[in-house]
């Protein structure tokens, strides 16, 4: 096997596993952008990430892989559920994407994992993910539905960055990435769906202009379904702060920060912040930070071939023993035994 080792010009360091189905093709290094992974017509650019040939590789999608659908422009991708699960027959197994992603399903049913938690597939469900989360599904025949791929440039053209990120559904630790909508709801999002996919079948003036109107009618009125039900326990303020907490928390849970420092970032007290976590999501800053370990470890023991120390090296534990309790303490099984029953 060949060990492309680590990569130069690359400023970040990621594993970056292999498919979990096989495949045969060409693999293409280059040393200043990254790896490109080329097996029958898709292509996988790995950009910015360090591996090794020697590592497995889970797909990481980019709408360009979908070049060849009738129904996509720059930076968004339309398709009904069917036809595209028709196409793309990649999509079953798991997989990371680099753009946000909607779908419906009208009919059918199924699962639907995200990050290792399942979650029913019916008509009337909604899902939203993120960049970056891992995904597979299983599906009944009949299951159909609407999806809708987009990057955040697509988004950015009309609409200011602070609106897309601040949307709840692309927000983790206080939402779950599925809504199941009511029978008038449905209808109502249902419609929304529709308008899109025949804004995508004709050349109307200005089409993108249209779709990106309607995405973001879709993304106000889901949220808004959301914050409904959050309304009752959460000021806007505290949403606006558990969203902040979000993105401090992914960006530096790598770093190991204590509670103190992540109330310095937020210009709040430990006990402003513990009182913020409790009310808002039930637990303490301390194990947000925890659980966020523990998925990365979770990603890199599946979708890698790593040592275990590895991946304690990864995740930035100097003591692999204090890995070891660490995750068994969390998960309730070693990592040896986490990954065998992923095997």
């Amino acid at each position: 096997m060949l060990d492309a080792g680590p990569l130069t010009g690359i400023a970040n360091r990621y594993v970056v596993p292999r498919p979990s189905f096989r495949w045969s093709g060409v693999v293409t290094i280059c040393r200043q952008s990254g790896i490109i992974v080329h097996y029958g017509q898709f292509r996988h650019r790995l950009d910015g990430l360090t591996a090794t040939m020697k590592e497995k590789i889970l797909p990481v999608l980019h709408i360009d892989d979908f070049a060849e659908a009738p129904r996509r422009g720059p930076d968004v991708y339309v398709q009904l559920f069917r036809e595209h699960v028709a196409q793309y027959q990649f999509i079953r197994t798991p997989h990371r994407h680099d753009f946000y992603l909607l779908v419906l399903f009208t009919r059918g049913q199924g699962t639907h994992t995200i990050d290792f938690v399942d979650y029913p597939i019916q008509p009337g469900s909604v899902f939203f993910m993120s960049p970056a989360q891992v995904h597979t599904w299983t599906y009944s025949d009949d299951t159909d539905g609407y999806l809708i791929f987009f990057n955040a440039a697509f988004y950015l053209v009309d609409y200011p960055a602070r609106k897309l990120f601040d949307f709840p559904l692309f927000h983790a630790l206080a939402t779950p990435p599925v809504d199941y909508l009511s029978t008038e709801n449905a209808a109502d999002i249902s419609d929304l769906f529709v308008r899109v996919y025949q804004e995508t079948i004709g050349s109307n003036y200005r089409r993108e202009d249209i779709i990106r109107s309607y995405l973001n009618i879709l993304l106000v009125k889901l949220s808004g379904f959301l914050l409904t039900r959050q309304s009752d326990r959460l000021t806007v303020h505290t949403q606006s702060q558990i969203q902040q907490l979000e993105r401090l928390v992914e960006a530096h849970y790598l770093n190991h920060k204590t509670v103190r420092e992540y109330a310095d970032l937020m210009a709040l007290s430990e006990k402003q912040l513990y009182t913020i976590c409790q009310t808002a999501l039930g637990k303490s800053l301390q194990k947000i930070i925890q659980e966020r370990l523990l998925l990365e470890a979770k990603r890199l023991l599946v979708h890698t071939d790593l040592s275990v120390a590895q991946v304690a090296d990864r995740l930035n534990f100097q003591d692999h023993s204090y890995f070891n309790r660490f995750f068994r303490k969390a998960a309730g099984v070693t990592p040896e035994q986490f990954r065998r029953e992923y095997q």
